[in-house]
């Protein structure tokens, strides 16, 4: 893998991308002081760079950068090349430009400190040659707090979408940071360890002999002014294993041991009190369809009486990838079906299988009680 290393307060337009590809975009004018502000701010841009242009309106976001109570001005600007310059959001959204090469631009990013009566440019940083745009858009890094916050520009490309967030811990303090996602390199930000910081996590796929697609986890932390790598995981290793451990636990029905090493610690108290007769229709459920009967028939539901014989065998599905699907804020819990053997008789059980919102520190997954 490449390491290459919100929301908006008031805006001329907020400009995406969806899942398929396809962009959206929203406009809205701006009003009174803000007009004028910004329209000046574009006037006073170095005669190198020509502001990108929301239909009438120049392109910009706004947050108070140095903490007088007025909002600062951002924008993003394309480098002057006569007539090819190309400034419309709406033509530069537009994603058939990701396979036009006769398409690409030196893209920049310009900050403003607004005063009363004037603005002054204080930072530009230059964003590389790109040939269309995906997303302009603020977000909180520290909770609540006015900064440091965060910039994202994203530009969608053959391979996926590149990310660029520009990192702003004080009014003279600018990071770019610049990660790459892919078929196989997906991105999600969340406070994953409760420290009112956002952490962002790389899940990134590779093909592995004797072991399928591993997924490798890699969690970067604020560092002050910029993000870091700080710690990694390996996703289905540590998968097999706990789904190993819980095999063994369940074949000697060691409950105790299982409910403290499979669920969550209140789950586990709680299972441990109520006993296995209650907590186990909890974790394990019907499969659901539709599955194929096992033995010729339909598998009979598992019950109390089962839990009293001797168990044979426990099967898992061979799992040869990440079976967790990436949202925006995390892996989604997935379903496991298995096959428990008792005594010649076969029957089919689920479990959901989460992870913790914190992998990196201790255990990775859980199962869930429901």
């Amino acid at each position: 893998m490449n390491r290459l290393l919100g929301f908006v307060l008031m805006g001329a337009l907020f400009l995406g991308t969806e899942p398929g590809g396809n962009s959206y975009l929203m406009a809205q004018p701006y009003t009174g002081i803000f007009s004028q502000a910004v329209r000046e701010a574009a006037k006073n841009l170095p005669s190198q760079y020509a502001a990108l242009q929301a239909g009438e309106y120049p392109l910009a976001l706004f947050h108070d950068l140095d903490g007088d109570g007025l909002e600062d001005i951002f924008l993003l600007s394309v480098k002057k090349t006569g007539d090819q310059t190309e400034t419309s959001v709406t033509v530069l959204s537009e994603y058939s430009r990701v396979f036009d090469a006769s398409a690409v631009q030196t893209f920049f990013f310009h900050a403003f400190l607004r005063r009363h009566s004037s603005s002054s440019l204080v930072k530009t940083l230059e964003l590389g040659p790109k040939r269309a745009l995906g997303s302009f858009k603020l977000f909180e890094i520290q909770h609540t707090a006015r900064i440091p916050f965060g910039i994202e520009i994203t530009f969608p490309n053959t391979i996926g979408l590149e990310r660029n967030w520009v990192l702003i811990s004080s009014s003279s303090r600018y990071e770019l940071f610049v990660f790459q996602e892919q078929h196989n390199v997906k991105s999600y930000t969340r406070d994953i360890n409760g420290d009112g910081m956002l952490d962002l996590v790389l899940f990134e796929n590779m093909f592995e002999d004797s072991l399928g697609y591993e997924t490798y986890a890699t969690w970067y932390r604020w560092e002050g002014s910029t993000y870091k790598r700080y710690r990694s995981v390996n996703i289905l290793r540590n998968l097999k294993t706990f789904l190993g451990t819980i095999k063994q636990y369940i074949l000697m029905k060691n409950w105790d041991a299982f409910f403290q090493y499979a669920l969550q610690p209140q789950d586990a108290a709680y299972a441990k009190a109520a006993g296995p007769a209650t907590a186990l229709p909890r974790i394990f459920r019907s499969p659901p369809p539709p599955l194929y009967p096992v033995s010729g028939g339909e598998p009979p539901s598992i019950g109390l009486e089962v839990l009293e014989r001797r168990f044979t065998d426990l099967v898992f599905p061979e799992i040869l990838e990440n079976p967790f699907n990436l949202r925006e804020d995390g892996p989604e819990s997935f379903v496991l079906t298995l096959r428990l053997s008792v005594e010649g008789e076969n029957y089919l059980i689920s479990t959901r299988v989460s992870m913790y919102k914190n992998p990196f520190q201790g255990k990775l997954f859980h199962l869930v009680l429901q």
